[in-house]
């Protein structure tokens, strides 16, 4: 499961992911070679298509499933505030209400609850207020915790087990300073985990379902310490491992636990250690992502000139670099139960990314290959999670899709992005949006919100037995940002929408107050991959944080420290 992190001044979807990765200087190659051993070999299978489902038309961030096919991302809207959305297997669903409400998301456990952070859950607690952990559920909705130390703490969570046991830290003093572990129990009660004597900041960042958790800290030197916890919270120092610093990031239920070694130096590398069987070192430069209960994990291969590579390993097989040899760069993000791993690939410097699949007997898969029947312009760009049965939630160009394995799909209509030309003032400009409905006998109708405060209107809807085209013409007379939305909703009452953001500007005009010149007009895609906002405040320093990038893009360069 994905496990993201947020402080106060949190405003996008900018999150700084709490992981080991760590800051490098003077990056060389990695020493490992592109080889598929154990992912070679295979070809296209007679099922290896996946039906198409929007999930929802907004940039996203993290994604997380669980056994029961349910879902937890943040996504980010119109108002630039990030949100959580879950999926129940069927639709949707806001845990939150939308409105003056910012949440992030922690961790999704196989009861569905999920953890998370959220303000302004008062409408008298004003915006700038702290960050309130949040258990939540459809069974029982949302049950604000209680906040240890401050109250208006800075906070991060970092997961929750399968019996709702949630592990996190939170500051102790003003400003964000002195951090503790926290465990909030399954009543809902702050359990500190203390760190042995001598020891700074600390934080905790997983727990397995025997309510292990790990984590870490400092000593008074500055060295990282791996830190674990039993199921009594009582702290186990587990060192540094022979290197210069540990940090950990993954327990499973097995008790092997992965995360980095030497963070912050230039060799930095992931690790796997198992109880009874010690520590193995990952490889020179490799950055982890996932560890699943089999105790195999996935993650990038740091390697100069951003030309990464996306590398999986196990005990048994060691490191496999499963590059795909005609790319640029690549990146593996998820890994399932089966051994099915997802993330992402390149083909040049600055391409959006295709998503890709990994697997033993196929080898590596451009998922755009395996798509039934996608509407023109849908092009999937990262591959964020796998679930147990298969399915991929993925970034598209049409925002956050879920991809069904063997072909399974949804009843409603899906959706491509909205394709507009170049838009100039006092000059129409003529929208399109491609759809499929995967019941040709179904019928549709379309209406656009232009943004332009006129509300939705009519639009013209083109089909035949399944495939269909909506198009509208608009002339924009007034220089402004246009939020415009369409919705496709078919003859028997579902639909589904899609949103994108256009700033219209009149060439070589004045400089609108606050602009430095005026460059025109140009729609902003808000489905498609483009830079997040600003990171928030970091973390605690035990742990090194990567900036988490925008869906669809590889990290540019090697992983930064927090700041």
């Amino acid at each position: 499961m994905q496990h993201i992190t947020a402080g106060r001044t949190c405003t996008g979807i900018g999150i700084l992911l709490l992981t080991a990765a760590v800051s490098v200087h003077g990056m060389g190659d990695s020493a490992a070679a592109p080889a598929q051993a154990g992912y070679a070999g295979g070809g296209h299978a007679s099922r290896d298509v996946y039906g198409i489902v929007n999930m929802v038309p907004f940039r996203t961030s993290r994604a997380s499933f669980n056994a029961r096919g349910q879902a937890a991302f943040e996504y980010l809207p119109f108002d630039f505030r990030l949100r959580v959305g879950f999926f129940d297997g069927r639709r949707v669903v806001d845990p939150l209400p939308p409105a003056d409400t910012l949440s992030v998301l922690g961790d999704l456990n196989d009861r569905g609850e999920v953890a998370l952070l959220a303000r302004y859950l008062d409408p008298a607690h004003p915006l700038s207020d702290g960050f309130r952990p949040v258990r939540w559920s459809a069974a029982r909705g949302a049950v604000i915790l209680p906040v240890p130390y401050l109250a208006d703490a800075d906070l991060y969570l970092g997961a929750i087990n399968d019996r709702g046991e949630i592990v996190g830290s939170s500051s102790t003093a003003a400003g964000g300073g002195s951090y503790r572990a926290v465990r909030w129990t399954a009543a809902n009660r702050v359990m500190p985990l203390p760190a042995p004597a001598g020891f700074g900041d600390v934080a905790a960042v997983d727990i397995n379902d025997s309510n292990v958790a790990i984590g870490g800290s400092t000593t008074a030197a500055g060295a990282a310490h791996a830190l674990r916890w039993d199921p009594a919270g009582r702290p186990v120092d587990l060192g540094t491992f022979g290197a210069g610093g540990a940090a950990p990031r993954y327990i499973n239920k097995r008790g092997d636990i992965a995360g980095m070694l030497d963070p912050g130096t230039d060799n930095f590398q992931s690790f796997l250690w198992s109880p009874g069987r010690g520590l193995l070192r990952v490889g020179l430069h490799t950055v982890l992502a996932r560890l699943n209960e089999a105790g195999e994990q996935v993650g990038r291969i740091q390697r100069a000139g951003n030309e990464n590579h996306a590398y999986y390993f196990s005990r048994a097989r060691g490191l496999v670099d499963l590059h795909p040899r005609a790319l640029f760069a690549s990146e593996a993000n998820d890994i399932n139960q089966g051994g099915i791993v997802v993330g992402l690939g390149r083909r040049s410097e600055g391409d959006p990314g295709l998503a890709y699949r990994w697997s033993r007997p196929g080898g590596a898969v451009d998922l755009n290959t395996r798509l039934l029947d996608p509407p023109s312009g849908l092009e999937v760009n990262e591959a964020l999670a796998v679930a147990p049965n298969g399915d991929i939630l993925a970034h598209s160009s049409a925002g956050l899709v879920l991809l069904r394995a063997r072909g399974g799909g949804s009843d409603a209509p899906v959706l491509g992005p909205i394709q507009l030309p170049q838009p100039e003032l006092n000059r129409p400009v003529t929208l399109t949006l491609s759809f499929r409905d995967r019941n040709p006998g179904d019928t549709h109708s379309a209406t656009i919100d232009w943004g332009d405060g006129n509300g939705p209107q009519p639009a013209a809807v083109r089909e035949y037995r399944g495939q269909g085209e909506v198009r509208a013409t608009r002339t924009f007379t007034v220089e402004g940002d246009y939020n415009m939305v369409v919705r496709v909703t078919d003859s028997t009452g579902l639909g589904k929408m899609q949103v994108t953001s256009m700033l219209i500007r009149e060439l070589g005009g004045p400089p609108l107050p606050g602009e430095s010149a005026r460059s025109g007009s140009a729609p902003r895609s808000i489905g498609g991959a483009t830079a997040p906002p600003p990171a928030p405040a970091a973390p605690p320093a035990i742990f090194q944080a990567t900036q988490a990038r925008a869906p669809g893009m590889l990290r540019q360069g090697p992983p930064e420290p927090s700041r």
